[in-house]
């Protein structure tokens, strides 16, 4: 269940709804607070403030009125560029980048505030009353909140100097550097959370005896789409309590079919016992399977929109190299980041020593092919980032001293030395 929570919040805070409708319901709040201040204190504490005016019921409706209007003007525009901006992003780096650019805070907090401030000024601008009291249908008093006035005022400068910060904003978060250095941003937060690091205790394969799994028991995918991520813990306790060993067959971005075999286990009271679906049903929750791949626990999903802006920058359409070096100096620097960590063990055992987890086992070899080799043919078509490939890996080569790396990156220097353009 654990996994599933963490991609619900991942999808909630990344929203571009959500930062905007938390803003808005704090300046529904707050406008009633102060609104509630206003009655109490009443209008004495006005000449003691330099920057608050002494508003009549008229001008008070007429600044409320008018900061509402042009804020929800001006948040309709901020939606309609930041639209085009992620229009712009999607078409020139790939649509797997739509994601980033909705997840970006400016944009969130600049069209939050704008919504804050129509709201709040909405709220306060209903309680101003001019007062009547000769009417006897409608008896009221004058009331002005001149502290809620005044907060209005200094919303409105505050979304002037967001709307500065946006226009500033928008155009910066286009460009390929900024672009290129979030995902890189993003790569090294994800290099320490490699599954299953943080999974049980490791064990070496050769301290443990070959499993024979042909009398365990399979469990089946129910629905088709891409593993998400897993709950690390919650599928340690279900095989710490059901006493058996689970052996996962995917992981986090892998595609998964509906009846697909995901996973074996031997139960310790064997496979062919009757009450085993707690257990599946126990592992099942532990995994989170969602429509599309998500960088919450998939380094490569992060290592593919390297490729993908590469990819396309060096389309003929667009034949755009020195994107693409770029793309392969941040794809390096995340090798580098990972060959500075141990991989992790597939074997995870309890805090007893009973191997309880087998997982997918991820070496150099896969890391190397899901990044640099995805490349490789459209980097050879073009000689300057040929070049620059090749000066890449003699680079890595020199930081690095991982000997299964080390195999990896002769291979890719074979390729490129044998590699002959086509007459």
């Amino acid at each position: 269940m654990k996994a599933q929570i963490q991609q619900v919040a991942y999808r909630i805070s990344g929203s571009y709804w959500f930062v905007p409708t938390l803003m808005a319901i704090v300046s529904l709040i707050a406008s009633r607070f102060t609104i509630e201040i206003d009655r109490s204190i009443g209008v004495d504490w006005v000449e003691m403030v330099p920057i608050a005016a002494l508003n009549q019921p008229e001008g008070a409706r007429a600044l409320l009125a008018t900061v509402a209007g042009s804020m929800i003007t001006v948040a309709g525009v901020t939606f309609s560029l930041t639209m085009v901006t992620v229009s712009h992003a999607t078409s020139h780096y790939g649509p797997r980048l739509l994601d980033n650019m909705m997840r970006d805070r400016g944009n969130q907090v600049t069209l939050g505030t704008f919504v804050a401030t129509f709201l709040y000024c909405l709220m306060v601008l209903r309680t101003v009353r001019s007062g009547d009291p000769d009417n006897e249908a409608l008896q009221t008093t004058l009331f002005v909140p001149h502290l809620s006035v005044l907060i209005a005022f200094l919303l409105t400068l505050a979304s002037v100097g967001v709307l500065i910060y946006f226009i500033h904003h928008i155009p910066e978060s286009i460009h390929i550097s900024n672009v290129l250095d979030n995902i890189s941003r993003m790569a090294e937060s994800k290099v320490g959370e490699l599954f299953p690091e943080m999974l049980g205790e490791p064990r070496s394969s050769d301290s443990i005896e070959a499993i024979d799994w042909s009398d365990g028991l399979a469990v089946r995918s129910t629905r088709f789409g891409y593993l998400q991520g897993i709950d690390e813990s919650g599928l340690m306790e279900t095989a710490i309590q059901h006493g058996a060993v689970i052996h996962l067959l995917i992981r986090p971005g892998d595609r998964v079919l509906l009846g697909q075999q995901i996973a074996t286990i031997k139960p310790s009271n064997g496979a062919a016992d009757a009450d085993t679906t707690p257990l599946i049903d126990a592992l099942i929750r532990c995994l989170a399977i969602g429509n599309s791949r998500t960088p919450t626990q998939d380094l490569f999903f992060i290592l593919h929109q390297f490729v993908e802006i590469a990819v396309r920058a060096l389309s003929p359409g667009v034949n755009d190299p020195f994107t693409a070096i770029q793309c392969i100096d941040q794809i390096a620097n995340s090798i580098t980041l990972i060959s500075l960590r141990k991989l992790p063990n597939p074997f995870r055992v309890d805090d007893k020593g009973h191997l309880r987890v087998v997982t997918v086992g991820l070496d150099w070899k896969q890391i190397i092919e899901e990044s640099i080799d995805v490349l490789l043919p459209y980097a050879l078509t073009d000689a300057n980032v040929k070049a620059h490939l090749e000066e890449t890996i003699k680079q890595i080569r020199s930081v690095t001293k991982v000997p299964q790396l080390d195999e990896q990156l002769d291979r890719l220097e074979s390729e490129l030395v044998a590699w002959k353009p086509l007459s």
